[in-house]
C-alpha cells in the first residue's frame, strides 16, 4: 500500500469515527429532561395545581410550591404530570410514562403531615403504578411529601425499595389547614 492509499484509508476511518460519534451525541441530546413535576389535586370545592420546577436543568429546584390542603378532608384525587420545559415547545412526558406504566412506579413518603396517600392506580399487569392516588387529611399541621419516579423497578410491591433507576426524587412542603 503506497502513502496515498494509506492516507485515503486513514481519512475514511476518521470520517467513519466522526460520523459514529455524531450519531451518539445526537441520540443523547434527544433524551428528555424532567424539569417540572405538577401535582394536581381535586376534591369537593378544591382544584389546585402545585409545581416543582428545575428551570435551569441542574437537578435542583428553583421553585417548589407548598402543597396546601384543607384539614379533615378525604377523597382528594391526585394526578401527577411530568414535563420537560427545557425546550420550546415544552414536552409533556406524562403520556409516555402512562404508556410505559409497567416500567414505572411512583412512590410517596409523607413526613410530619397528617396526610395519608393511598389507592394508587395500577399498570396493565395489575401492579402499583401511582400516577394517580387518593389523599386524605386529618388535623391541621405541616410536613412534607417525597415523590419518586422509578424506572424499571424490580419489585413494584415494595414502595420503600422497589429497585430500578430513580428518574426523579422531589420533596414538596405540605401544609394542612
Amino acid at each position: 500500500m503506497n502513502n496515498t492509499q494509506k492516507l485515503s484509508a486513514l481519512a475514511a476511518l476518521l470520517l467513519a469515527l466522526t460520523t459514529f460519534s455524531a450519531c451518539d451525541k445526537g441520540e443523547d441530546t434527544a433524551e428528555e429532561n424532567i424539569t417540572t413535576i405538577e401535582v394536581h389535586l381535586t376534591g369537593t370545592n378544591f382544584d389546585k395545581k402545585f409545581y416543582w420546577d428545575d428551570t435551569d436543568g441542574d437537578g435542583v429546584a428553583n421553585t417548589i410550591d407548598e402543597i396546601q390542603i384543607p384539614a379533615n378532608t378525604g377523597n382528594i384525587q391526585a394526578h401527577l404530570h411530568v414535563y420537560d420545559r427545557s425546550v420550546t415547545p415544552e414536552i409533556d412526558i406524562t403520556e409516555e410514562i402512562e404508556e410505559e406504566s409497567v416500567d414505572h412506579l411512583f412512590t410517596y413518603a409523607v413526613t410530619g403531615a397528617n396526610l395519608t396517600i393511598g389507592s394508587l392506580n395500577t399498570d396493565s399487569a395489575n401492579n402499583p403504578f401511582g400516577i394517580t392516588s387518593v389523599w386524605t387529611t386529618a388535623a391541621a399541621g405541616s410536613g412534607s411529601v417525597n415523590i419518586k419516579l422509578y424506572h424499571e423497578p424490580t419489585n413494584k410491591t415494595n414502595a420503600t425499595n422497589p429497585g430500578g433507576e430513580v428518574d426523579f426524587d422531589v420533596v414538596f412542603p405540605v401544609k394542612i389547614q
